[in-house]
């Protein structure tokens, strides 16, 4: 996971509540013309397009727009602490509230991330919410794709949200071996510690590479491995 640094509360959602202040019964997730789209764009644009959870890249608002749909094509909303807890406004609070792959409006089986935690509650149990600025301390990736807990909740948090399930590290071995080896050919030790800082950085539309995280990391330790290597040739060399 990646940290995500909350921002102020979207306009709509504070009008949303002022408006039904006197009707406390519609102040609930989806009730009262609940501003959804509203808060969707809002998620995204705060999370960089990336999922909460998974760091999938989802869809802009404006890749939506174009083709004549709604952010429901993106992604939902995830409430970190879920809506089974039934605490008064906590299913409004948008501190809560994360936007997770996969879209609302998508039939397509999903068996990890958002909806493989379904109603976990992580005051329960151990979980690192991403919200947490020391979340990335607490997971490894490596270049073929796999995750693995630094700390018991890290762990925990692996598979409570199942992130080693195939299709996921299948898709993050794919994206990082095309970052490390684009056109076939490895990078240097130099420009794999260069894109394990540029992957981190938001292109001109906002968005971060998809497993970002993931790549940086993957990146940093081929660059260890190589500068190794090189260190070991050169001693070689001397000892001729």
């Amino acid at each position: 996971m990646r940290f995500i640094v909350k921002k102020s509360e979207p306009r709509a959602l504070i009008r949303w509540k002022a408006n039904n202040e006197a009707t406390p019964q519609n102040l609930i997730y989806g009730g009262g013309q609940f501003p959804a789209e509203e808060v969707r764009r809002h998620l995204m644009s705060e999370q960089l397009h990336l999922c909460a959870y998974t760091m999938k890249r989802l869809r802009t608002a404006a890749e939506c727009e174009a083709k004549e749909l709604d952010t429901r094509s993106s992604c939902h909303i995830e409430h970190i602490l879920p809506q089974a807890r039934k605490k008064v406004g906590e299913d409004i609070d948008y501190r809560n509230m994360v936007a997770c792959f996969p879209p609302s409006l998508s039939q397509e089986a999903c068996e990890f991330g958002a909806k493989w935690k379904d109603d976990f509650d992580p005051m329960n149990a151990a979980f690192i919410s991403p919200l947490s600025p020391q979340v990335e301390q607490h997971f490894r990736f490596n270049e073929h794709g796999n995750i693995s807990g630094l700390t018991a909740e890290g762990d925990a948090t692996v598979r409570v949200l199942n992130l080693e399930h195939a299709a996921l590290v299948h898709d993050r071995a794919a994206v990082i071996k095309g970052m490390l080896k684009p056109n076939g050919k490895p990078l240097s030790a130099a420009a794999a510690r260069r894109l394990a800082i540029r992957v981190l950085q938001p292109d001109e539309q906002g968005c971060l590479t998809a497993y970002c995280v993931a790549i940086a990391s993957a990146a940093t330790a081929f660059a260890v491995r190589e500068e190794r290597r090189a260190a070991r040739m050169r001693r070689n060399r001397r000892a001729r």
